[in-house]
């Protein structure tokens, strides 16, 4: 073989793992998987058994599919009742409003949207996330920031409750000032003050960060809610994280169900990048939940 010709085979082994690589990568961050969980529960009304709630977290300003066809058509297939979402909709590196209401749009056709918002809408001008929060309002989304309300079914209700990413910036800053302890206890007085508010029914919470797990298992609060984490970014075989913001190295609440006290707490992977724009071993997550007694 001459030296032409082995030019030409590594020039073409070069572009075909170049082409594998990048196709590997677009698979472990665009496609998106859906994880199932089944929740029992007495205190889950008959009425509501059967009940399917999907979870969507961290769409950081991103599309999935044309006008997010990928999304909804995997959320559509989900069979939605209630759609949950757990912050950053928005990114602050990246903001793109168009793909966040595009995404919100299409969801809104499927099912009741509740909402917490997350630090990168923190992060962001608070003017101008007031005004994007009130169009969200307008087109009919649930904002639940440190509120709670109550869904009804025929004559029996469960309460959707939130703690915003305000709280949480606020209970950083006493951790900081003051120690984790004090911290972590003014926040679980915040949640048992929002859980007053309604009768004590079966109750799920949404908060964008997973790591103050203890704080949210107060008495009442049945499920949790989080994203934040993004799966650890890359996850080694066998599924540990490396790292997630909060809870730094080899974290422990990346992803996947967790019982504390009386509450279990179901923690998706996300869809989106932020800082780091890509993901590996760690592919988008839907996060779907049937209710059952």
């Amino acid at each position: 073989m001459n030296k032409n010709s082995k030019t030409a085979l590594m020039i073409a082994g070069g572009a075909t793992a170049g082409y594998c690589a990048g196709r590997f990568l677009r698979w472990n961050n665009k496609s998106i998987v859906t994880t199932e969980y089944t929740y029992h529960s007495e205190r889950v009304p008959e009425i509501f058994r059967g009940a399917r709630i999907v979870n969507v977290s961290d769409l950081q300003s991103q599309y999935f599919g044309n006008m997010q066809a990928d999304l909804l058509n995997r959320v559509k297939a989900a069979k939605p009742d209630y759609i949950l979402m757990t912050g950053d909709l928005l990114d602050r590196n990246h903001t793109d409003r168009k793909a966040a209401i595009c995404a919100l749009s299409g969801l809104l056709t499927l099912a009741p949207v509740y909402y917490v918002n997350g630090n990168h809408e923190l992060a962001l001008p608070e003017e101008k996330m007031w005004r994007f929060y009130r169009t969200m309002e307008e087109m009919g989304t649930h904002l639940v920031f440190d509120d709670v309300v109550s869904v009804s079914r025929g004559d029996e209700s469960i309460n959707i409750m939130g703690i915003s990413e305000y709280t949480l910036y606020g209970v950083h800053e006493v951790c900081h000032e003051q120690g984790a302890d004090v911290g972590e206890a003014a926040l679980a007085d915040m949640v048992d003050e929002i859980s007053a508010e309604k009768d004590q029914n079966f109750t799920l919470l949404l908060a964008h960060e997973p790591q103050h797990i203890k704080s949210y298992s107060r008495p009442g609060i049945d499920m949790i809610f989080c994203g934040h984490a993004h799966g650890g970014q890359f996850r080694l075989p066998g599924g540990q994280g490396l790292y997630s913001p909060g809870q730094g190295v080899l974290p422990q609440l990346a992803s996947g169900a967790h019982r504390c006290g009386g509450s279990t707490m179901i923690v998706s992977r996300g869809l989106g990048n932020s800082v780091f724009p890509f993901r590996l071993n760690n592919r988008p997550e839907l996060v779907v939940v049937t209710l059952e007694r």
